[in-house]
């Protein structure tokens, strides 16, 4: 799968607003549900792991025609 600059940018954001929402909600139960708290505690880092290597993807590629959306949104139309 090809992705492009803006496709990764816009994962990269969701990505880091889910990690924010999970860490406040850990906030809110981590001494209420110890189960619900390991699982929000695994999905984060998870989480961290893929956005590392997106951010990783997204810097090595930067630059490149492949990975440039405005082009391949133009080849698309015409």
């Amino acid at each position: 799968m090809n992705l492009s600059f803006k496709d990764l940018r816009f994962i990269i954001k969701a990505i880091e607003h889910q990690i924010n929402a999970y860490k406040e909600r850990l906030q809110v139960i981590e001494d209420l549900d110890e189960d619900e708290a390991a699982d929000l505690g695994n999905d984060i880092k998870f989480l961290e792991l893929l956005l590392a290597d997106m951010t990783t993807t997204l810097e090595q590629n930067t630059g490149r025609e492949n990975i440039a959306y405005e082009p391949a949104l133009s080849e698309a139309i015409e």
